[in-house]
Parts: C-alpha cells; structure tokens; sequence
C-alpha cells in the first residue's frame, strides 16, 4: 500500500491540471491560455488547495515558457489576480471554469458555411480535442463584436464528418454552441432561464423516454479564440429530435416532429393561418421544419391544422379540441415562465414546437433566453413589470377557458411560488453567479476585453437593477394570478 500511494497522489495531481517540479508548477497541455495581446493568462485548475498543499511556496509557473510570480509570499488564489513575468509583465488568473480553445480562419468565417477549424476543452481530468467545423451564429448578436459560433465535430476537415463528443453531465453529440452573452451585462440570466426551465418542466412521455428532455443543458467556460481572451462563453447542447427523443419516422411516416419559431410572420404567435402550405419548403408562415425532413420535404398538414383551430376555430371548436392538439401542462408551464422571465422575444418567435408521436398533441420547448428579467435582446433594460405577456394561442386560452384553464394557471402560479419561483430561489440562482464572478474576478478579466457600452454601468448597479425588477415583477404577477 505504501508503494502504491505516491502513484496515486501523482494520479490526483495530474487529474487537477499540473505536474509538480521543486518550486515551479508545470500546468498540463490545454490547462491554460496565454494572450499576448492583452498581457492575460487564465489557468484552469480544478482543485488548487490540493496543489499548494503540497508545495506551499510557488516561485514559478511553466505555461510552455516559465513566469516568474513576483511575488512569490503572496499565496496562489482563485480570486486573486497575480502578477508573473518572463521578458514581459504579465496578469494571471486562475479559474475552476472549463477552459476551451478555438482556433479559426477569422478572414473566411461567417454565418452560413461552416468552416474548418480546431477545438479544445480542458475541465479538471477532462481534456477533449477535435476537428471542427464553425460558423458565426444569430441575427442582432452578429452585430456585437463578441460573436457566438456554432459548432459541428468533424473527423477530419476533408471528409468533415460528423463526430459526436460526450462532455461531462451533457449529451454525446456533434452540435454545439459557443454563446458570448455580449448583450446581457451580467452574463447570467441565459444561463439562469435555462436551468430553471429544466427544474420546472419535464417531458410528459418522459416515462417511456427517460433519455428525454425539456430543453438543453448549459455550462460556462471560458474561450481563447487564436491565443486570445475571449472571455466568458455559455457552452449548450443544441434542440434536436434526439435531445427531446422524439419518435423517429419509418420511410414516409411520420410519428414525431419539431419546428422552430423562426421569425416574426405571424405563424409562431398563433395570429395569422393561411390556408395553404408547400411542403417543397422548409419554411412557412415564420416556422422552420427541423425534423422530420424526407426526401427534401417538410409536412405541414398537422401543423396547419393546428394554427387554423387557434386562429379560425370557433369557439366550441376550438374548445372542444384543443387539449387533444396542445398538451395543457406544459403550454400552462410555458406561459408562466415567459411571464415570469418576462420573455418578450419569446412568444412569436425563439421557441421549439414539438410533437411525441403521431396523434399526440404539440408542446412549447424555450430557446434563445437573453432578453429576459428586465431587458430585451439588445441588451437596453426596459423597466416594465406591469403587464402580462401572451399571443394568439395563450390570449384565447384564457379568454375561452376550456375544461377550467385559468383555475389550471392559478394553482401552478401558486405550486411554482412556493418553490422554484419563490423571491428565495431566484435570488439565489443570481446571486450564486454574481457572487462567484465578483470574487472569483471573472467580470474583471471580461471586462479587460469587453468594455461595451453596457459596462458604463458598474455591476453593482446592473445587479441592483435586476433584483430589483424581479421582485417587482413577482409582486405584480402574484397580484394578477391571485384574480385570475
């Protein structure tokens, strides 16, 4: 036992990043990132107590090269920031989020073609490496200098085929998104929405597809783009027919099926129903076909369907076949989370629409969660906590209140208040963040790179600002649900 243990301590240490030499600590191959530019390096440990426990008094740093701390008395810390040098004067961090390099042509990517380019992940024991292929991702957040990517894995970049990757407590899968998060000034409500709808809402069938989801998992990393700081970036899964386990179709049938709200035309919001589709394309009336599409066709039978009883029902059609077209549970979870995030970007477009299986009834899966609790998708706060959020579908839901509806809303309101919209909870989620970017000097290292025009707000006021309009927001809520 006694021969064995030096390995195992040698085993721990390199699972937390480094390798340890007399007084210098030699950080692993991926660990770290060096931008020359910005005169920064962030150094990813998993566990550093566990290092400086076993060599308490660290002069130097090999990141390739070796720095030189200059202050070698000062104890390496997370929410410090140290100073170390080579020929030049440089600025460490040191960080437990996931660290991920991304190496690109930046003069040939846009946002159609993917292009090639090389990814790493490095997040304690978990070093991942891969060809890719990446594009620019969104419509208004292509305008801010921060840019998302999509990303695809790829065997190589010759035959660029598709290669799936497990990351830990997410999918195996080769579709991913880098989003930088520029418009939202905290870098956490995206993140927050995220996780909140995945708390409230599970899958209806998710008995009989336990691998099933409700949305898509998200974790923060922080990216190097070409030995550059990128800065704080959410990592997510993506919305597809195997993240929700729809039903597959066999040749021609169709059992499940998925669509994006895609733009504003009116489809999406349940306020306009043409009469005709072409199923030669994969757009109609602001939806997008994401699966099933056979052959270069979508099918918009079900769908059209759908719209035309919301739109043009009558009443007693509309009614009577309602609960068999929508699934009420989850519409009911939708509508009070968009309202409660006041999520204005959200009802008529930036949403899935997906169907089980043939004869099953449709239901809501959110996407896109940046302009929420107090601010819309540019980024600007809009103060308003006043009003209730709805469209087509949601408004004549109410109104019509079939099979007792508004009594259905009013105890989820009621169910939802006493645990995961409670003041307690919410609060906790943001201040949880806030807190461990605050001390753990992310925002400082993102704000040495980002100095946007939202950042002329110090962060103390952003956070004011914003738990400030949640709870505004819950009161009025609480008021209106109460008279429903």
């Amino acid at each position: 036992m006694r021969q064995l243990l030096p390995i195992l301590l040698s085993f721990y240490i390199l699972s937390c990043g480094v390798n340890l030499s007399a007084q210098e600590i030699i950080a692993e191959t991926g660990s770290y990132g060096i931008d020359r530019k910005n005169k920064i390096i962030v150094w990813h440990v998993a566990n550093l107590d566990s290092i400086l426990s076993l060599n308490k008094k660290v002069t130097s740093l090999k990141f390739n090269e070796t720095f030189t701390l200059k202050d070698a008395s000062k104890k390496l810390s997370y929410t410090d920031a140290h100073r170390v040098t080579n020929d030049e004067s440089y600025v460490l961090y040191i960080t437990k989020t996931p660290l991920v390099h991304i190496t690109i042509d930046t003069s040939a990517i846009n946002r159609n073609a993917k292009i090639p380019g090389y990814f790493t992940f490095f997040s304690g024991s978990e070093y991942v490496e891969s060809t890719m292929g990446v594009r620019h991702r969104g419509n208004l957040s292509l305008t801010f200098p921060k840019k998302s990517f999509d990303l695809e894995f790829w065997t190589d970049t010759i035959a660029k085929q598709k290669k799936n990757i497990k990351f830990k407590g997410m999918r195996s899968d080769d579709d991913w998104i880098l989003d930088g998060m520029y418009n939202e000034p905290l870098r956490l409500r995206s993140h927050i929405a995220t996780n909140i709808w995945s708390k409230i809402h599970k899958p209806y069938y998710a008995q009989k597809e336990p691998k099933g989801k409700s949305g898509f998992e998200v974790k923060y990393v922080e990216v190097f783009k070409n030995n550059e700081y990128y800065g704080i970036y959410q990592f997510s899964e993506s919305i597809d027919r195997k993240q929700l386990q729809i039903k597959k179709h066999e040749e021609n049938t169709i059992y499940g099926e998925l669509y994006k709200a895609n733009s504003y035309e009116g489809g999406p919001a349940f306020i306009k129903a043409p009469s005709s589709f072409n199923n030669l394309f994969p757009h109609w009336n602001g939806w997008l076909t994401r699966y099933p599409f056979i052959d270069y066709k979508s099918d918009w039978e079900n769908l059209s369907k759908f719209e035309n009883l919301v739109v043009n029902g009558t009443d007693e059609a509309f009614s009577k076949n309602i609960e068999n077209t929508i699934h009420i549970s989850n519409t009911i979870d939708y509508y009070l989370f968009v309202n409660m995030l006041r999520a204005t970007d959200n009802l008529g477009k930036n949403y899935y629409l997906g169907k089980y299986d043939k004869g099953e009834p449709y239901f809501f899966i959110p996407w896109d969660l940046d302009g929420v609790l107090g601010i819309i998708q540019d980024g600007k706060r809009e103060r308003t906590t006043n009003n209730i959020l709805g469209n087509g579908l949601f408004e004549r839901l109410i109104e019509i209140n079939p099979n007792g509806y508004k009594g259905k809303v009013k105890a989820r309101w009621a169910a939802l208040r006493a645990n995961e919209f409670s003041n307690e909870a919410l609060l906790s989620r943001i201040n949880k963040i806030y807190t461990a970017f605050t001390k753990d000097k992310v925002y400082e290292r993102e704000q040495l790179v980002w100095q946007n025009k939202l950042n002329e707000v110090s962060n103390e006021a952003h956070y004011a600002y914003l738990t400030k309009w949640l709870e505004d927001r819950l009161l009025y809520l609480d008021a209106h649900f109460k008279a429903l």
